[in-house]
């Protein structure tokens, strides 16, 4: 249990910074923005040095907490009373708080068994077994998270602040059993950062809940809090940094230094964590620029310059990491940028994004704003189905039971009732003339609406976007709070978010690859045939190949995937009754990390057995032979999927 080590950091970290603060939210968004810069550096300096290893991160971490606890002893710090409390000043209706605590209980149950599940079921999402979860394992044995040669280069570029955690997790306890909970951390931190939010946007202790309400709800955060995605870390540092500006620019006077340290190290961290930051940064990067324009003159630079060089440190081991690889910072290029622009094209994005989220299990409804959608596309003169604007082959409407969260999955769920929701709070606000007085609802509505923008603008549509629309709907949420907690009629709005946390129960228990309600539960089948949820079918074909590697007394294996990565349950499995230490490396490479084979430890790397990936999505061909440094592997076990190779 070493893994408590980093958590006394973090509770440390708070103690110390909740000692002059009144709101202990406030405490808890910036001690993890201090703590998972600690966690950069540490996983950089060791990195730099290959010592990613057992020892080294337990002394990392051990000193931490030394270190952080004499000065917590030293500065007395006090526990939160939680009557300092400026919510408990707010003077709410006794007929309220009956309400208030019916849904803090009904926030509460969400986030138990939400992390149930996390804790229970493998890491086990498609993502997951391609590079989330196997460029931690290669991290792990490199003892260095430097780039290695591999079939599947985004384990390389993408953006690793969220796998730098599970990597800590992962050493600290000896397995991958707390990996989902980096997702599930950030869902808690979201739901803190919106009440916060709702908070600084005027919404009393009601309007504060019902943002809570709004955000625990949404499908693809309740399917993605369980999951080794990365989409909710993201959102937490957007909401952070949203909390962050709106600290700056609520500002009496002058704001500290620290307020730009804070907003710098969001946004440095959430460009680390995934490259969709770069479209959500941007707009509050805008309200931050105009706010202190108009504060600071010409004295602006001081402000942007610790923001920009906060970010770039963060982030600058990473973009050298990609360049001397790839000659990009940002790594290889993915074809997900839109590759036409003009206002069409953002208004062609703009519908089929939000179709991802309108699909019902009624087919004629699908059916009809299908048609409707592409009869909309011919009078703006652009093809729905355009590869350069398209990633996925055909725009579709989707439909099924999936979209009210029977078998419902991470990587394509909808939201349809919070997007109904979003539009109706919109429609509010502009149509109230009490609701548009409020100046910072405004621009803050302006500014995460804008970056939706953004993202339809720049990125091409694929049936997969969903996710990747997390962010925007967390940080919808505090609007959405403070929108209901001023409506005249409370009735509405209470009957809503009652609505929302009844309605989302189905993606709780009926999460397709993680159920808890279904003849294949998480309580009822193994973690191993859990890893295969995605693909049950490799499950035997897999199993059969370490077993035969196992009893060859095979230790060091090479990997021959094609173009089908599906490697981390090689590497869970081979990791389970190995009793030498396993060493797992990538042969034979055409792309761009070949130029890593022969670099050293790499190209002294010799194996002992060679897995083949033979599946329709490797376009790979079965072979009996394969050669690798002058050596001859001949095939020695076969199965529909994959081949196990022997130098004899």
């Amino acid at each position: 249990m070493l893994i408590i080590l980093p958590i006394v950091c973090l509770i440390n970290i708070f103690l110390i910074i909740n000692k002059n603060r009144i709101d202990w939210r406030e405490s808890v968004i910036l001690a993890a923005t201090y703590w998972a810069v600690l966690l950069t550096i540490i996983t950089e300096s060791l990195s730099y040095f290959k010592l990613i290893t057992f020892g080294w991160i337990l002394g990392a971490w051990g000193v931490s907490c030394i270190i952080l606890i004499f000065i917590c002893f030293k500065l007395n710090t006090q526990k939160y009373d939680i009557s300092e409390n400026k919510i408990s000043q707010i003077n709410e209706k006794n007929k309220t708080q009956p309400l208030i605590i019916l849904l803090l209980c009904g926030i509460t149950f969400y986030i138990v068994t939400i992390g149930l599940i996390a804790i229970i079921a493998p890491p086990n999402n498609w993502d997951s077994m391609d590079y989330h979860m196997s460029r931690v394992a290669y991290w792990i044995q490199n003892h260095s998270i430097a780039h290695y040669p591999t079939s599947y280069t985004p384990q390389l570029y993408q953006n690793p602040w969220s796998e730098f955690v599970i990597l800590h997790f992962q050493i600290l306890s000896g397995g991958d059993y707390f990996a989902n909970l980096v997702q599930w951390l950030s869902m808690i931190g979201c739901l803190i950062a919106v009440s916060l939010i709702a908070k600084q946007l005027g919404a009393d202790l009601r309007g504060q809940v019902f943002s809570t309400v709004v955000a625990v709800t949404i499908p693809m955060g309740i399917l993605q809090a369980s999951s080794t995605q990365n989409d909710y870390v993201i959102a937490f540092w957007l909401v952070c940094l949203a909390h962050y500006l709106l600290l700056t620019v609520q500002a009496n006077q002058d704001s500290s230094w620290i307020n730009f340290f804070s907003i710098g190290s969001s946004i440095g961290l959430a460009i680390l964590t995934k490259g969709t930051a770069y479209f959500y940064v941007f707009p509050f990067l805008i309200w931050l620029s105009l706010s202190q324009i108009k504060r600071l003159r010409w004295q602006v630079w001081k402000p942007a310059l610790i923001v920009s060089s906060i970010s770039l440190l963060l982030n600058i081991s990473h973009y050298l990491r990609n360049y001397n690889l790839f000659a990009s910072p940002l790594g290889e290029p993915g074809g997900y940028r839109n590759e036409v622009l003009g206002v069409n094209i953002l208004f062609s994005n703009i519908l089929r994004n939000l179709a991802l989220h309108i699909g019902t299990p009624i087919g004629l409804w699908n059916g009809i704003a299908n048609k409707l959608i592409r009869i909309i596309h011919t009078f703006i003169g652009v093809d729905v189905d355009d590869p350069r604007i398209t990633f996925s082959k055909t725009f579709f409407v989707p439909g099924g039971w999936s979209t009210i969260g029977i078998t419902g999955n991470e990587n394509s769920a909808g939201n349809l009732v919070h997007l109904i929701l979003i539009i109706l709070c919109i429609t509010v606000f502009i149509t109230q003339k009490y609701l548009r007085k409020q100046s910072y609802v405004f621009a803050y509505l302006i500014t995460v609406v804008f970056a939706f923008l953004i993202f339809c603008y720049l990125v091409k549509w694929q049936a997969w976007n969903s996710r990747l629309h997390l962010p925007f709907f967390v940080l919808m949420s505090p609007f959405i709070g403070v929108v209901l907690s001023k409506v005249k009629k409370d009735k509405v709005a209470i009957f809503i978010v009652l609505f929302l946390l009844l309605s989302s129960l189905s993606w709780v228990f009926f999460n397709r690859y993680r159920p808890i309600i279904s003849n294949k539960s998480i309580f009822q089948i193994s973690r191993v045939e859990q890893y295969f949820s995605n693909r049950p079918y490799l499950n035997v074909t897999y199993t059969g190949a370490v077993e035969f590697l196992n009893s060859a007394k095979c230790s060091n294996i090479g990997l021959s995937m094609g173009k089908d990565p599906w490697e981390y349950p090689l590497w869970a499995l081979l990791q389970q009754n190995q009793q030498e230490v396993v060493k797992i490396q990538h042969i034979n490479l055409n792309n761009i990390s070949a130029s890593l084979e022969n670099e050293y430890p790499y190209k002294e790397f010799i194996p002992c057995g060679i897995i083949s990936m033979e599946t329709k999505k490797s376009k790979q061909e079965k072979r009996q032979k394969i050669n690798f440094q002058d050596k001859i592997y001949d095939r020695a076990w076969d199965s529909p999927e994959l081949g196990v190779f022997i130098n004899k």
